[in-house]
């Protein structure tokens, strides 16, 4: 650095002298060009660097979707409602009425017995009137039977006549009266344990015994009131079938309750219990 600083004011002191003389001979003659020597130096001309700032991008502002809508007021927003855990429920017992068939034949199988058997006990049910013979000794001895039927319409039971014929699928009954009833019944039981009851419309010297249907080989028609029902209704023809024996007359007693009946029937040396309902059912002592 001190050798080009040398260098400099040499320079500088030469221009001056040659401004000095020049001022002084430009009045009294022309100036003489006098060549002017400059001695280079071995030290390389540097020239100073100076250090800049390499500038940074400018940042772009990015326009997007969201920049464009209004801000949402969340002071004035109504939250989201939450749904309330769902509720346990502790289970009751409730009783409730079934309409199971009981078995054909099968003692102590009735249908619909509603709950609470446990609880009624013979002899225990408020009813009016409480039969002392053979049928409400079967009903009395029995509290599942007792909440079945309910309470009997009538203190004892009532003799009537009867009849009774087998078929391929059952068995139908027949009596005189339902007791306190007079009206003649016809019972179709059918070996699944249902029943169904319909009235008697046989008239006699007006409607015929028979119309004369051929049935297959073994069989028979049914004849008089079985013969009437069994042909006017025919979900029970089709289901019960042909006869397979000849109808027999037989002695009956009925007793009637709140929710069936009691046939006895003589000649089979059987009860039966009747229970109604959609369907009814039935079952044999």
């Amino acid at each position: 650095m001190t050798g080009r600083r040398g260098v400099w004011t040499i320079g500088l002191l030469l221009a001056l002298a040659v401004l000095v003389s020049g001022c002084g001979s430009l009045r009294d003659a022309p100036p003489t060009s006098e060549p002017i020597f400059v001695t280079a130096t071995d030290d390389p001309l540097l020239l100073p660097i100076v250090a800049t700032e390499t500038p940074s991008p400018t940042p772009v502002a990015t326009l997007t979707v969201a920049a464009l809508l209004p801000t949402p007021d969340l002071s004035t927003r109504t939250p989201t409602p939450t749904r309330p855990a769902p509720a346990t429920l502790t289970p009751t017992f409730t009783p409730t009425t079934t309409d199971t068939p009981g078995t054909p034949g099968g003692p102590g199988q009735y249908g619909p017995v509603g709950g609470g058997v446990d609880t009624v006990l013979a002899g225990e049910i408020a009813c009016e009137t409480v039969p002392q013979d053979a049928l409400g000794a079967i009903y009395q001895s029995d509290p599942a039977l007792q909440e079945a039927l309910g309470c009997p319409l009538a203190g004892a039971a009532v003799p009537v006549g009867g009849a009774f014929q087998h078929y391929q699928n059952g068995r139908m009954l027949w009596v005189s009266s339902l007791g306190t009833i007079p009206q003649p019944s016809i019972y179709a039981l059918l070996n699944d344990g249902t029943y169904q009851r319909l009235n008697d419309t046989f008239v006699e010297g007006v409607d015929p015994e028979s119309v004369g249907s051929q049935p297959p080989e073994g069989l028979l028609e049914p004849q008089r009131g079985f013969g009437k029902a069994w042909r006017e209704n025919p979900p029970v023809r089709d289901r019960i079938g042909w006869a397979t024996s000849p109808e027999n007359p037989s002695s009956a007693q009925v007793l009637p309750f709140e929710r069936g009946e009691m046939v006895r029937m003589d000649g089979l040396g059987q009860t039966f219990i009747f229970i109604s309902g959609a369907p009814g059912t039935w079952t044999a002592r």
